[in-house]
This record gives structure tokens, sequence and C-alpha cells, in this order.
């Protein structure tokens, strides 16, 4: 017998059973297989294919009873903690076919061929090792502590049990007993004790206790004798297994008649299974073309499409498995030709299924955010329904005419009895529990007495509690339900009625109604033995159900019409993420490819490219992660209806930077080495490490796809996600911007390209972005650059160009024998002409009356100032012809003569700038604007004078003569250079200008609403108002390189002038609002006046004032300097 527990001790949390010890046994099961992969032997394949299919079998249970019943309970409790882990199991569940398909394939490959194939194994291996620990540590982190803290100890034990009629019967025994080993025997007595106070079913408590019973000669009573029942073996059964029976054949006879006797063969159980299966893949198929009909796509319509699908899936996934396990090893052992191809084939069904549940959620994610692209999924998803649908049907009918068969013929009626057993026993009890009714509600009564029937005698006499309960399961789906009874007059209820989860062929106008009612006809009908045997459970997940329904994220409808979100652009980036880290992936398989094949290696600038394309992906994908977790993860948790809901994503965050560090030092060690052994072992850990990244990256992004993304359509307007979009970038740098926008567009069509710019430009429409924009994207000017500042400089002579030509035509009709045509100017000529030329030009054009006023006004403006454009023309074409011979002699200017640093009295710096409007040589903008009666455009420099040489050339931040560096910081549109140590500057490409700091999203950010740069400390709690003039200085203050701070009341001053400003004066000059906290001079003022006497007179006086601070009118006591206000206690007022 289990010992009772005893007060003094405190049990602990049946949870650790599920995830603690399970966690620890995968992680002890995956550190195990890893070293195996590592010293692999050619004949060791078969027995690591048998250990992964361990595994994987018992890491699908695992995630099958959390999909189904833990999330769905959890949820009841804490919101939205458990959306990206559904996601992440079925990318795992892919990773596992995968390896299985890689491990087939070299099992029947040899040389070369296999050496390949084994390499990618090693890479798969990785894959599913680097998620799976991810994704166990994310649910330690994460949903462990919730567990415990929100459910009670039998709610824990609760979710245990039903964790082991998530198992397939034939495996319990196995898995228990591989899970024992970690867990403590005090635990386990504790978890036995647990489970019998929750389970009140008492068939299912014997199964329970005989499962949970610790091992050894102190492990409790066993109602059940399980120790006499038949092992299982691992790789199928011959005929032996089949029958303990069994008798040979005579010669020639006929086995069919000798052995089978009278009576129906007990295989055709399977083909009710079948026939089920067909019809529910009809039924599936049907609706999901009646989506095609429906002119919005409805949550509740998708939400019972999927549990359809989840059903089936999980049927054939078992189904298949059994017949792989027992019909198909003894078919062959009778006919080798029987079911050849049947396993491959169910491989195929199973990825078909795979892909209709991936464009099942792919249309879901569409629908919610209003995509246009759901319509072509949508089409694609009927595709694969029907594909799936005609797979199956056809696989089945050749199992039934040709495997089928050939066991009938041969296997006795016991045999075939333990046959059909043995498929059914490889199905876990929640399954069966759905499926046992769907199956008995369709057959006639003869023919489901004939199951149960076989199902009795084919169970050894140790299961007869287990065949009881089974029995009973059936013989629910023969019953109709009470309340249908009284509502139809005891009238049978129909076959469709029983069927979990899969319904008949609705209408397309009908689906909506049936996947609203789903859920409760579900629990109605099928009576699951959580409801029968876990009653508290039950209530929690019906919680959960109702509380989903209800909440703001199911009851909101996806856009009824297609479009692109704002938001829409920056998850488009992680198509372009997985385009490069594929590539990053095929690189690095080169890479060890080329080491393999090498005898000396000298490869030195292809590692070098490599690590590159490593460290441009760092940068980007820290970039984004960096902006979802500083700007998209709290925008989504700000809402109420999604708190928390970004946890995972966050976790996932950190434990890919983690995965970066890896390769770095992978990286590092390359580096660090030239023996090339070495240098191969390295390449080969890379090679692995690639691909675990790419893998966890895509698991990530998917899940952010399918769960986050569409969230921005449901609770955030456009206006939101353009300001969120704004935030983004305006937190990135302008190099990391530069570099983004071709890295992400290059994977776009010219769509998408278009619709990403356009609100890229709606959401810095404020802003100087545009302008930017054409500065970076321009082409490099060529070798001429040197000399376009003459063709620059003569632009105006087009301007001078229109006069002149309009002079030539106009000269035609004039008089001959008039002065006016004793000149008749030609464009060359228009510089030579003098006072009275002029005038009679402006005179002719004044009194032309066919001209418009425009062109008109045109003309005259520019003949009036023809002498000045020819002035500076003359004179800069002079500093040009001539070389600047005056500049280059002095081409030096100091900062600090003294120490001879080489600048200006604004920067040091080591190169001087020639003005495109005058010609003239300055050190920097600065100086010009002091020295001219204009200002200097920075964007339009093109030449510049080094100081080490005085060679001009095209600006830049190196000479091409010395080869000097001209300055620590050169901003390429800007033209700036500054050369002060310790000094830091950025340029903000929303401003269009080089500010200190050290850039956006480290120190500063750009507010697109302001129109401004601001400290990120001063971000949060700044209220937007547009930007203009510094009120002391005047200047534009987003032209100014000078940092300015905002002002309480809103309006901003420069730093420097508010210091200056501040030192006599505390109210701001636009508004009259106090600029700071005056309450202790306001007090000393109240000090003051208490010992100020007023004159008699005026002691009695009152004024009616107005607070410039609190915008109050009231009454103050006379004074003729001082009226405090009444209602805030400022001095900072005026008389009314």
């Amino acid at each position: 017998m289990t010992a009772p527990l005893t007060q003094d001790v405190v049990p602990h949390p049946p949870i650790n059973f599920f995830y603690l010890h399970f966690h620890n046994s995968i992680r002890a099961e995956l550190d195990g297989l890893s070293q195996a992969v590592l010293d692999l032997q050619p004949n060791g394949l078969l027995v690591l294919k048998e250990r992964y299919r361990f595994l994987e079998q018992v890491y699908k249970y695992h995630s099958s009873v959390e999909d189904e019943v833990v999330y769905p309970a959890l949820d009841s409790k804490v919101k939205n903690v458990t959306l990206a882990y559904s996601v992440e199991h079925e990318d795992e569940e892919r990773l596992f076919e995968q390896l299985t398909q890689l491990l087939t394939s070299a099992l029947a490959q040899t040389g070369k061929q296999r050496t390949g194939t084994l390499r990618q194994l090693a890479c798969k291996v990785e894959e599913i090792h680097t998620t799976l620990r991810k994704h166990l540590a994310k649910e330690e982190e994460q949903l462990f502590p919730l567990l415990v803290q929100h459910f009670s100890y039998a709610e824990q034990a609760e979710l245990v049990a039903q964790f082991l009629c998530s198992i397939p019967l034939a495996d319990v025994e196995a898995v228990l007993t591989w899970l024992k080993r970690t867990v403590p025997r005090q635990e386990q007595e504790e978890l036995l004790q647990q489970v019998r106070g929750v389970v009140p079913d008492h068939l299912l408590l014997q199964l329970m206790v005989a499962w949970l019973s610790p091992e050894g000669p102190d492990g409790g009573d066993v109602p059940l004798d399980i120790e006499n029942a038949q092992p299982v073996p691992d790789e199928g059964c011959g005929l032996a297994d089949c029958c303990r029976l069994q008798k040979p054949v005579q010669a020639g006879g006929k086995p069919g008649a000798a052995l089978l006797g009278a009576g129906r063969s007990p295989l055709m159980d399977i083909t009710h299974f079948h026939a089920a299966i067909r019809s529910a893949l009809e039924s599936f198929a049907a609706e999901a073309r009646a989506l095609q009909q429906c002119a919005e796509l409805q949550p509740a319509d998708l939400a019972a499409l999927g549990e359809h699908h989840r059903f089936l899936r999980s049927v054939m996934m078992f189904h298949s498995a059994s017949e792989n396990e027992v019909l198909f090893p003894a078919a062959r052992q009778l006919s080798a030709s029987s079911c050849t191809g049947c396993e491959e084939e169910h491989m195929s069904e199973a990825q078909l299924f795979e892909e209709v549940g991936r464009l099942l959620g792919d249309v879901k994610a569409c629908a919610r955010r209003g995509a246009k692209e759901a319509a072509g999924l949508t089409e694609e998803l009927c595709a694969s329904a029907d594909a799936v649908r005609v797979a199956v049907s056809g696989h089945m009918t050749r199992e039934e005419r040709e495997v089928l068969p050939v066991l009938q013929a041969h296997l006795c009626a016991a045999e075939q009895r333990a046959m059909v057993w043995r498929t059914l026993c490889a199905m876990p009890l929640r399954l069966l529990e759905r499926v046992l009714p769907w199956v008995a509600g369709k057959l006639s009564d003869e023919e489901a007495g004939d199951m149960l029937r076989n199902m009795r005698l084919a169970a050894p006499s140790v299961d007869n509690v287990l065949v009881e309960l089974l029995s009973r399961w059936a013989q629910r789906g023969r019953q109709p339900l009470p309340e249908l009874q009284e509502a139809q007059g005891a009238t049978p209820l129909p076959v469709g009625a029983c069927v979990p989860h899969v319904h008949q062929v609705q209408p397309a106008q009908q689906i909506t109604e049936l996947g609203s009612h789903r859920p409760s006809k579900r629990l109605r009908t099928e009576q699951r033995f959580c409801s029968s045997a876990f009653p508290d459970l039950e209530r929690t997940q019906s919680g959960a159900q109702a509380s989903t329904s209800s909440s703001p994220t199911a009851a909101r409808q996806p856009p009824s019409m297609p479009r692109i979100n704002p938001i829409d652009h920056i998850f488009q980036f992680h198509k372009a993420l997985r385009r490069d880290l594929r590539r990053m992936e095929s690189d690095a398989n080169s890479f060890a490819a080329a080491l393999e094949e090498a005898v000396v290696w000298g490869g030195g600038q292809v590692t070098q490219q490599l690590e590159g394309r490593f460290r441009f992906l760092w940068g980007i994908y820290r970039a984004h992660s960096q902006a979802e977790d500083e700007i998209v993860f709290p925008a989504l948790e700000s809402k109420e209806t999604l708190h928390r809901v970004s946890h995972a994503y966050t976790l996932d965050h950190q434990q890919e930077e983690q995965l970066f560090r890896d390769v770095d030092q992978v990286f590092a060690r390359i580096r660090g080495t030239k023996d090339l052994q070495e240098l191969r072992v390295c390449a080969g850990q890379l090679q692995r490490m690639c691909a675990a990244m790419r893998a966890a990256l895509e698991q990530h992004v998917r899940a952010e796809e399918q769960e986050l993304w569409p969230l921005f359509a449901e609770h955030f307007s456009m206006a939101e996600q353009e300001h969120l979009v704004g935030m983004i970038i305006g937190r990135t740098g302008a190099e990391v911007l530069g570099a983004m926008l071709p890295w992400i567009t290059g994977s776009f069509t010219e769509e998408e390209q278009r619709a990403m710019m356009e609100s890229l430009r709606s959401a810095t429409k404020n802003t100087m972005f545009e302008q930017w924009l054409d500065a970076t994207m321009r082409p490099t000017p060529g070798p001429a650059a040197s000399h376009t500042m003459q063709s620059d400089a003569s632009c105006e002579r087009p301007l001078l160009a229109d006069v002149a030509e309009y002079l030539a035509r106009s000269c035609s009709s004039v008089d001959p024998g008039s002065p006016e045509t004793v000149f008749r100017p030609g464009w060359e000529d228009i510089f030579r002409m003098n006072q009275k030329q002029l005038e009679i030009a402006v005179r002719r054009i004044g009194g032309d009356k066919g001209l418009e006023p425009q062109r008109k006004a045109y003309l005259l403006q520019n003949i009036m100032a023809s002498r000045y454009i020819v002035a500076q023309q003359k004179r800069l074409d002079s500093h040009l012809s001539a070389g600047l011979p005056g500049v280059v002699q002095q081409h030096k200017t100091y900062h600090d003569p003294v120490h001879q640093i080489l600048g200006c009295q604004h920067y040091k710096r080591k190169a001087r700038m020639v003005a495109p409007c005058c010609g003239r040589v300055y050190t920097c903008r600065h100086c010009h604007d002091e020295g001219e009666d204009h200002r200097l455009d920075p964007a339009a420099i093109q030449q510049m004078i080094c100081m080490q040489c005085g060679t001009q050339q095209p600006v830049a931040g190196q000479c091409r003569q010395c080869h000097e560096e001209l300055a620590r910081y050169y901003c390429k549109i800007c033209h700036l250079f500054d050369d002060e140590p310790g000094r830091h500057i950025y340029h903000c490409q929303f401003c269009n200008l080089c500010r200190l700091g050290q850039g956006l999203g480290k120190d500063a950010c750009h507010c697109m609403e302001c129109n401004s740069c601001m400290h990120l400390s001063e971000f949060v709690g700044h209220k937007c108002r547009a930007v203009s003039n510094c009120p002391v200085c005047t200047e534009r203050l987003s032209d100014s390189s000078q940092p300015y701070r905002e002002l309480p009341c809103g309006h901003f001053m420069h730093s420097h002038c508010f210091a200056q400003y501040s030192r006599y004066n505390y109210t701001c000059p636009i508004c009259a609002r106090s600029m700071g906290d005056m309450s202790v001079y306001f007090r000393m003022i109240d000090s003051l006046l208490a010992r100020d006497d007023l004159p008699v007179e005026y002691a009695s006086r009152r004024q009616d004032i107005l607070c410039n601070d609190c915008g109050q009118k009231s009454q103050a006591p006379f004074h003729f300097v001082y009226h405090k206000c009444t209602g805030c206690g400022s001095y900072n007022t005026r008389v009314c």
C-alpha cells in the first residue's frame, strides 16, 4: 500500500512530474543523442533512428496534451501567455519528420551519397536540439511558475492524469518507465495520492493507479495484473506475435477456410475506421470549399475548420503508425508485394496534412489582419484539402484491395482480432474516447456488436478494465442525447451528431452558425472523459472557451476589405531575414565542403566574407529585435486585453542573441588558428550552428507572424500603427536605416517596395526624410565630378538664354531704321548690354500685351538681374580657370595656432570647403555665413581643399592625394568634418542634419510629430508640439546643430539660450508660463511681503489679476510689484 502523506511534509507540486522531470528526461536524452551523433558508426544508424523515433513520440505526447489541455486551462486563468508555444510545437514536429526522412535516406545510401546525407543529418540534429532546448527553457521560465501559482494541487494532478491519457496505450508503460528514473520515489507516491483524489471514474482510476504505482516492492497495491502482460515489440510484429495459438497451414490447403471459419472477418473493423475517415475528409474538403463562397472569412469558421483538421490529423497519425507497426510487417511476411510503398504513402499523407495545417494558420493570420493574400491562400487550402482527401481515399482503397485480403486469407480470427486490438492500443485514451463513439455511430447494430465482441475476445485478461472502459465509450455513439430525445420525440440521433469535431457538409451560409455552436455541442454530445473523470478541470476549460469567445480579440472582426497596414512593413523584415539566414547557412555549408577538400588552406578572404555576412545579419537582427522589445511589444502590452502577450517573444530574443554570440565565438576560433584539421572541426561546428540559428529564428518569426502581427489590425488604428512606425524608424540610425532599406526591399516585389516607401513617407511626412532618401539613394558621382562645379555654376545661363531668345524674336518686328535695331543681342551678346539697352529691353517686355502676366514677370526679373548673374559667373570662372592660385598658397587655417591644430574657430578639421554659391573658400559653413551676405547650403558643396597638401578635389573623408584622414567624423551628406576627440556626432535622417550625440536609438530619438531630435529620457514623457524657431536667438531649431530643450509649457529653446535667458527671466518668452519649479522663489516673496507694510490708503485695496500659470482670474491684495494668485499661489500674474 502507498503510505499516506504526513501533515508535516509539504508535498511537491504534481506539475513537477509533467514539466521539470519530463523536461529533464528530454534534456538527458538530447545529451545522449548529441554524443551518439558525433560518435556515429556506419552500423549505428538503425539504433539512432529508433532512439530518435522514441524521443519524437514522447515529445509529441507532451506537446499534444499541452495544446489540448494545459494551454486552454492556463488561458482560463492567465490570458495571452500560450499563443506562441502551439506554433512552435508545429515547427518542432516538422523538424522531427525531416530528421526521420534523412535517417531513412541515409540507411538506403552508401559511399559519398551517405556522407553528404550524414552532414545534413548532423545539421538537422542541431536544429532539433536547439529549438527543443529553447522551447523547454521558455516554458520553465514563463509557464511553469504560472501553473504552480494559479493551479491547486488537485488541478495540477488532473493535468498529469490528462497527460497519461494522451500517451498511446501500448506506450504508456515504456514512457513511464523512462520517466520514473528521474522522479524520486517520494514524489511518485505523492503524485499517486493526488491523482486518487481527482479521478472519480472507477475504471479510469484503476488504470491510473496501475500506471503510476512506484516501482519496486513498496510500490503499493496494483489492482491490475500488469506483470503478466505481454511486451509489445519495438519493430512491428511477425505472424507469431499476432496469435499465441497459431498452427501451421497444411500445404495446398485454403487458409481462409481452414482458419477463419464462418462469420465476418475481424479485420473488417479496420474498414469501419476507413469509412469514417473518408466521410470526415469529404466533410472537411466541403467546408474548406465553402470558405471561398463567403464574402468575409469569419474567425469562428476558421476556428471550427482548424479543430476538424487537428482531430483528423491525430486520427490519421495514430492509425498510420498502427498500420506501419502491426499490419504491414505481417502482410510483408505473407506476401512481399502486398504493401509495397504503403509506408511511403503514409509519409506523404502526413506531409499533406502538415501543409494543410500551415495553410490554415496562414489564412487565419491574413484574415485577421485583412491582408489581400487571404483569398489566394484560401484557394491553396481548398486544393490541399482535396489533395489529402484523394490521397487518403486512394491509399485506403488500395489497402482494402491488396493488404487486408492477404491477411484475411492467412490469419485466423484470433490473429485478426489481435491485430485490430493492437491498432486500437496504438491510440491514446483521449483520442479513443472521441474516435470509438464516432466510428460506432456510423455502424449498424450488427456491425457495432461484432466490433465490441472482437474487442473483448482480443484483449488479454489483464486489460479487462480497459476493455470495459472502451466498450462504454463505443456504446455512447449508439445512444441519442437525452435533450435531443425530448426535443425530437425520442427519434434516433443522426449519425453526424456523434462525430466529434467533424460535421456534415453544410451550406456556406450555415458555417458561421455551426462554428459558433461547436464547443457546447461537442461537450453535450461526447461527454468527454475529462468532464466525467475530471469535472474541475473541465469547468476550467469551459471557462477558458467562454472567456476566449467573449474577449475583444475573438470578438473583433477582421477588416472587410484587403488593405496594407503601416505595421506590415515592419514584419516584412522577416522575409529578408529568412532569405539571408538561408544564404548564411548555404555559405557555411560551402565553407565546410571547401575545407574538407583542401590540402592547404589559404582562403582567408572567404572567411572574411562569411564573417562579414554574419556580422551584417547580426547587426540588422539586433536592431529589429531592439525595436520590438522597446517599442512594438510595449505598445501591445499597453492594450488592456493584450497583457503578457509578448513575454515569450522577449525570451526568444534573449536566447537568439546567445545563439549569435556562440557563432561569433566559433568565428573567433577560426580567426585564431591556421591548423587545417582544427579549421575543419570549427567549420563543421559553424555549419551546424548556422542551421540551428536559422531554424530557431524562422520558428520565432513564424510565431510572430501568426499570433502578433494580426493583433495590430485588430487592436490598432491606422494612425496608431503609423505612429509606431515613426517611433521605430525614429530610433534607427541613418547608417542602419541606410543599410536596411535596400536589404529589405531586395526581397520585395515592385508593388511591395512601392507600398513600403509610401508608408515610410507618410510616417515621416513632417520631416526631411525625403531629402535624405534622395541624397543617399542617388548614384555616386564619377571621375568627372571635379568639373561639376563649372556646370553647376553655369546653370543660370538658361535663364538669360530665355531672355535672349525673346529679344531675338521681337527684334524681327522692329523698324530697321529705328535705333533699337542697332544691337540685336544673341545668347552670347547679352553679357555686353549697356544700361540703355537694358532699359529698352525692359520697356519692350513690359509693353508686350501678348505675354501672359506670369511669363512677363519671369522675363523682367531675369533681365533686371542679368548683371549680377554675369558678375558672379565671371568671378567664379576666373577662380576655377586659374586653379585658385591665391588660395593654394594660403590653404591652411588653424583652430589652435599655438599647437598647430588645423581648423577654424568652430571646428577642428583638415579640409576647407569651396562654396558653390560664390566660389570662395572657407573652412566651414559658419565661417562662410559670417563673411558673406548669403548662407551656404552644405549639401551643395562638391569641392574641397586638403589643408595638408593643398590639393583641390571632390569632397570626401580622405584626401585622394596624400591619403590623410581629414577628420575623425565625416558626413557625406552634410559634408561636415569634425576632428574633436571625444565628441560624438550623428546624422539624423529626419532632420537631415548632423547633431551632437551618440546616435538615434543610443541616446537620442526623433519624434515625427514634433519633427525634432531629443534625448531618449525626454521622449517618453514629452508632449508633441511642432518645433519652430528658438524664441531667444530666432534660429530655426530643426536646422540647428545645437541641442535644445523642451520647457514645461511645451515650447522649445536652445540649451545655451535657456542658460543665458534664465539668468534674468523665469517665464517663457512665448506664453509667459513659469519655466521651472518656482515654489522656493515664491515663498521668498511671501516672506518679503510679510515684512513690507503698505501705506494705509492702499492696505484695503484689491486688484483683479490673471495668473499666467493656471489661467485663473482672481482678486489679490494691492501691491506695486507682486500679486499672488489665490488658486495656485504663483506670483507669475498680471493685472487685468
